[in-house]
């Protein structure tokens, strides 16, 4: 029934898109989704622009992408699992159509673009994600093209979903192996490998069971450090956090395993 309300609510934004957009020339720059970071950012890699771009893009790099328009409930939120689920279930893996308005850049370094499906520019993803129930518009004066569209879209009725809890307890995860979820629990235990690996262990400490185990690579720990602090696990014990990504099983024990530190949050 969820996933049908999804499919309700992008045939209906497909709908309207169809209809009122393009006005502007179609997407002139060409990419490819190498990561869906939540629901309304993306990491993209730019295979083809415009001859010169005012944006200082070129073919090869990658960028981080926040749609226009767009204002997706964070991953710890209600909701917010959900979201980021629609997007991927959008974009992931897929080439997309970049268009910039007058500010190409937010004050985060990330590129603001409308995100389109196809080339001609009729399947923007910015619209179909904002005329769900879960997802809202947002209105920057800086980025004001299709905020008529925007507008329109927030105020029509989408098909309502069930409210979502933000995340799983963390004893729940063992009946959840191989979905993608929030969980969330507090802190027991904590502890590294010799190979600089950290575990934030949730419920009961190592090596106790049962517990649910957040896993971090070395290869990713400087992200984790420069967003929260040289060696940040330290001072978790006792504290509540949430992972967001696809729960797994290692030797019995329900794990998330974590590259991406906005998919980490800390409670203090």
């Amino acid at each position: 029934m969820y996933r049908l309300m999804w499919f309700l609510g992008i045939c209906m934004a497909v709908g309207v898109a169809a209809v009122a957009v393009p006005p502007y020339p179609p997407p002139p720059i060409e990419a490819a989704v190498t990561h869906v970071a939540d629901g309304d950012t993306i990491e993209v890699l730019i295979r083809s622009v415009p001859d010169p771009t005012s944006a200082g893009l070129r073919p090869g790099i990658t960028v981080r992408v926040r749609y226009i328009g767009v204002d997706a409930p964070e991953l710890a939120e209600a909701n917010g699992a959900a979201a980021t689920a629609l997007n991927a279930a959008l974009v992931e893996g897929k080439t997309v159509y970049l268009e910039l308005d007058e500010t190409p850049y937010d004050p985060h370094g990330r590129l603001l673009a409308y995100v389109y499906l196809d080339p001609s520019g009729y399947l923007m993803v910015n619209l179909m994600l904002v005329a769900t129930e879960i997802v809202k518009a947002r209105y920057d004066p800086d980025t004001p093209r299709y905020e008529a569209l925007f507008r329109y879209f927030d105020g029509v009725p989408a098909p309502a979903l069930p409210g979502e809890r933000a995340c799983l307890p963390w004893d729940e995860a063992i009946d959840h192996v191989g979905d993608v979820a929030c969980v969330e629990g507090t802190v027991a235990s904590v502890g590294t490998s010799r190979r600089g690996d950290v575990f934030i262990n949730l419920g009961n400490p190592y090596p106790r069971t049962p517990r649910f185990t957040i896993f971090i690579p070395s290869r990713f720990v400087g992200r984790f450090e420069s967003r929260f602090g040289v060696r940040f696990w330290r001072e978790l014990v006792g504290k509540v956090v949430s992972a967001y990504g696809e729960i797994e099983l290692y030797k019995g024990i329900p794990e998330i395993e974590l590259a991406d530190p906005a998919r980490l949050v800390i409670t203090d």
